[in-house]
């Protein structure tokens, strides 16, 4: 009897922190009130703040669900099949794709935007950052990205040009447009990191996102 509890209390858990994911995407940190979340779980607010005391304290839980998630996504790409750059191209595609069809990885693209971190709370962007750079030394090594750039400063342009990307592709089009857009930061950023005797590669790997696309 105490495990079925115990299970109840899990599920319930999450069906909050997916309905708060919910509010949080339509309305941002400021516009969710928990009353809104109450309506969207279907549930008492006895039993929303039996789990979560605050609303500060359900846009965390939404971030480390997001985050975990996130974590899948890189250490399954980067422990898969494919040279360096195709796992940082397929990185930011795969994140794309998560952003448009998973509320739990959306909202938490928002709340990373609008939140002011204290703590230790893992964030994805130091995540996605660490995990790019790592591949664009290997990248460097394997002679598909030109040995003069610094993959810090790779890593940190490609990360920051993916959150925008998908931060304009929101505002402007409601994500309609974001795996264009993706493709098309890619195409831009490949054409200046991949040397000359390895342009080819730029083609196959562009037209593996039009693949994808179909």
């Amino acid at each position: 009897m105490k495990e079925v509890q115990q299970e109840r209390a899990i599920a319930t858990r999450q069906h909050i922190i997916v309905s708060a994911a919910a509010v949080f995407d339509a309305a941002g940190f400021a516009g969710a009130s928990l009353g809104k979340i109450i309506d969207e779980a279907g549930t008492t607010r006895g039993a929303l703040h039996f789990h979560f005391p605050a609303k500060e304290s359900l846009a965390l839980a939404v971030l480390r669900e997001h985050n975990d998630r996130m974590a899948a996504v890189v250490e399954g790409i980067t422990q898969g099949q494919g040279s360096a750059l195709e796992q940082i191209v397929e990185i930011s595609r795969t994140t794309a794709r998560m952003i448009d069809k998973d509320v739990i990885v959306r909202a938490g693209t928002r709340l990373l935007v609008e939140l002011t971190y204290t703590g230790d709370l893992p964030v994805a962007y130091r995540m996605w950052i660490d995990a790019c750079e790592d591949k664009v030394r290997e990248a460097i090594e394997e002679g598909d990205v030109v040995p003069t750039v610094s993959p810090e400063a790779v890593a940190y342009l490609v990360i920051s040009a993916l959150g925008g990307v998908e931060r304009i592709s929101s505002v402007l089009s409601g994500r309609d447009d974001l795996d264009r857009r993706v493709e098309e930061m890619w195409e831009i950023l490949l054409l200046g990191l991949v040397p000359a005797g390895r342009q080819w590669k730029v083609a196959g790997l562009l037209a593996s996102g039009a693949r994808e696309k179909n």
